[in-house]
């Protein structure tokens, strides 16, 4: 059997079930970087690599390939990450440094990609990380939708209302007046009866994007280790349930993943009335400071979230990061950058069209 060095690469070889306890072990993981939001989502092939030091893990990616025929060229993205920070372990960047070097060597110089790197939106970490990057080489590009609003959690109630936007306070108010029944859990029922919901606001909107149809993973992430787990949060109204909104605890953030509404509960504004039972199930049941509610998204989505990450909230402007030193892969991707501006063009049209709170991630 070979023996372990000191650092070892694992490409392509780690099963779904050890990855995820490897994910476990780290304070900065994203849904993105799962085995289940990689398995063939977007048309794309998956890759992963994962890097341990005398057998523990201190570092690794998920990667989507996009390749062109023949010519064996294309890219290769990394969403919201590398992880690197081991839950209560130091933030010493150097782990982060031999992560990435490692991605420019696998995808880069032997596979000739063109590699595209995400860092994870992250108040805190996002900026050191971004400079570790720039001081690798790698180019720094601006883009709108990878910008992420985030809540501060830590909040008690009182700070929470003074925080929120006037318009998002008096909506709030107005739902409470209702009564609604917001129930909190995991169990198949509650996955169920949101899974109805999303698919009747996608049908009546006529939703049609990439990531559209995520919601269906939603048990296999219920079923992930405790520290990435997703809970469903749902509203009733005489009994009926009118929204409902997928949330989690990932790592060192809270994430808002999915949510959907009845048409019929407009009225109601089930959205604020969730939105405000999640904030405060985050206040007494986790250890997280930041919950993220994802990119601005059209311009009612924006107006919701900057309403609500309020003025102690943060904008967390996010660049995406490029290298690549072969020319054949720069030209062909070049022709990929071209679709995706297309395709992102026809989804925001969609969306304006059709307004909606769906999923967050880009």
């Amino acid at each position: 059997m070979k023996e372990l060095s000191m650092d070892e690469r694992e490409v392509d070889r780690v099963p779904d079930d050890a990855w995820h306890a490897a994910m476990g072990m780290f304070a900065d993981v994203h849904y993105e970087q799962t085995a289940i939001y990689g398995s063939g989502q977007r048309g794309e092939r998956s890759s992963h690599i994962l890097l341990r030091r005398d057998g523990i893990p201190f570092g690794g990616a998920r990667v989507g390939l996009y390749l062109v025929p023949w010519i064996g060229r294309g890219m290769a993205l990394v969403r919201f990450a590398p992880f690197w920070r081991p839950v209560g372990g130091s933030h010493d960047p150097g782990p982060y440094k031999k992560v990435i070097g490692a991605l420019l060597d696998e995808y880069c110089r032997r596979r000739k990609l063109y590699l595209v790197i995400r860092p994870r939106p992250h108040p805190d970490f996002y900026p050191a990380e971004a400079q570790a990057l720039g001081e690798m080489g790698l180019e720094g590009s601006a883009s709108s939708m990878l910008d992420r609003y985030f809540v501060d959690a830590t909040l008690d109630e009182a700070e929470q209302q003074k925080s929120l936007d006037q318009r998002w306070r008096y909506n709030l108010r107005k739902g409470l007046a209702h009564n609604l029944d917001v129930r909190i859990g995991d169990a198949a029922p509650d996955i169920k009866t949101f899974q109805d919901i999303y698919a009747e606001m996608v049908r009546r909107k006529n939703l049609n994007y990439p990531g559209v149809d995520l919601p269906a993973t939603i048990p296999e992430l219920v079923r992930l280790p405790e520290r990435m787990k997703m809970r469903i949060a749902l509203a009733y109204h005489e009994g009926k349930p009118i929204g409902g909104l997928a949330f989690s605890v990932v790592g060192d953030l809270a994430y808002y993943v999915f949510g959907a509404t009845s048409d019929e509960a407009t009225e109601l504004n089930p959205g604020y009335v969730l939105q405000w039972h999640v904030i405060r199930w985050l206040r007494e049941n986790a250890q997280v400071r930041w919950y993220e509610l994802g990119g601005p998204g059209d311009p009612g989505i924006r107006q919701f979230k900057k309403g609500l990450a309020g003025k102690r909230g943060v904008l967390l402007a996010v660049r995406e990061f490029h290298y690549c030193p072969d020319v054949i892969a720069r030209v062909v991707v070049g022709g990929l950058f071209a679709l995706r501006d297309a395709r992102n063009r026809i989804q925001r049209w969609q969306r304006e069209r059709a307004p909606s709170i769906g999923r967050q991630s880009n």
